[in-house]
Formats: structure tokens, C-alpha cells, sequence
């Protein structure tokens, strides 16, 4: 059951994401700002910072996978979150190996990684012509109020996750 946990959190957060921003009040969020969700993609930072260990790679697999999930179920194009976001977490557990995981390392890598996320998300989606928007629209009404609603959401399960997460590895690495 204990090898199921995570990738339950990651499937409630996925269904979470595409309910957030609705339950929000109109008049709190101006309405030229684009605020995207990556609560997966955040619990896959804590995932790759305290619960992957330098031999393991659950992160990144998850990420392939529950990245795949949210192009069927919330863009039009499939592929793009698949390649976004472990492409985003490897990053991260390479920028790992330099710091030593707590609070202010994990804002710092999670602020990088949904930076990366969302421009490479704009990268392809510009690319293959989906969308056109210039740079200054880009980081004032969309990356911005992205990675500020993204931490704020990681503020708020940091302390309920990070420490649970190195129990479960530690439990974990006993097994062997």
C-alpha cells in the first residue's frame, strides 16, 4: 500500500489543478493574468528532493507518466507536459546534487523548475504555432503569477510533506 501513496497524492493533484483556479473569486485575480496550476509538478519536486535517492529516479518516471495524464486531460496536444516536465525534474536532480535539500534550496529549485516548465511549455507551443505572445506579456501576466501561485501552493505543503517523504524513503532503503 505504501508504494501507492505517492502516485495517489499526484493523481489528487492532478484533479485538483483543473478545479484551483475556478474556486478562486473573480475579483481577487485581475483577468489578464494567466495563472496555471503545477501542483504535480510541484509535489514531483518534493518527490525528486526527499524521497529519490541518487540511484533511484521515481520523480522522473512519475513525471513522464502524470505528465502524459495532463495532455489528455487538459491540452490539445499530446506530448508537450511528457516532455516539459521531466525534462524540468532531471534539472532539478542535477542541481540537487549541489545543494543540500531544505526549505529555502527547495523554493529556489522549485521556482527554477516551474520557470523551465513554462517556458519551454511557451517554447513548443509557439514552436508548432499554437500560440503567439510576446515576451513582456509572457513573464508579467503569465510566468509571474504562475510561480507566485505555485509557491504559495508549495508553502503550503512543505510542512506536510517533506519530512513524510524522507520517512518513506528511509522505510524504503530498510526494505532492501
Amino acid at each position: 500500500m505504501k508504494k501507492l501513496i505517492i502516485p495517489i497524492i499526484l493523481f489528487l493533484l492532478l484533479v485538483l489543478e483543473g478545479v484551483a483556479i475556478e474556486l478562486l473569486p473573480f475579483n481577487l485575480i485581475p483577468i489578464h493574468y494567466l495563472i496555471v496550476p503545477h501542483w504535480v509538478f510541484v509535489f514531483l519536486v518534493l518527490v525528486n528532493l526527499f524521497f529519490d535517492t541518487s540511484e533511484t529516479f521515481f520523480s522522473i518516471i512519475f513525471a513522464v507518466i502524470f505528465g502524459l495524464l495532463i495532455d489528455i486531460v487538459y491540452t490539445e496536444f499530446l506530448g508537450i507536459y511528457m516532455f516539459a516536465y521531466p525534462l524540468s525534474i532531471y534539472v532539478i536532480s542535477l542541481l540537487k546534487n549541489i545543494f543540500q535539500a531544505n526549505f529555502y534550496i527547495t523554493v529556489l529549485l522549485s521556482t527554477i523548475g516551474i520557470i523551465i516548465v513554462e517556458t519551454l511549455i511557451l517554447f513548443i507551443y509557439t514552436f508548432i504555432g499554437a500560440i503567439e505572445i510576446s515576451n513582456h506579456h509572457f513573464l508579467i501576466d503569465r510566468l509571474l503569477p504562475t510561480v507566485l501561485a505555485n509557491i504559495l501552493f508549495l508553502l503550503i505543503i512543505y510542512p506536510l510533506m517533506a519530512k513524510r517523504l524522507y520517512r518513506w524513503q528511509m522505510e524504503q532503503l530498510g526494505n532492501f
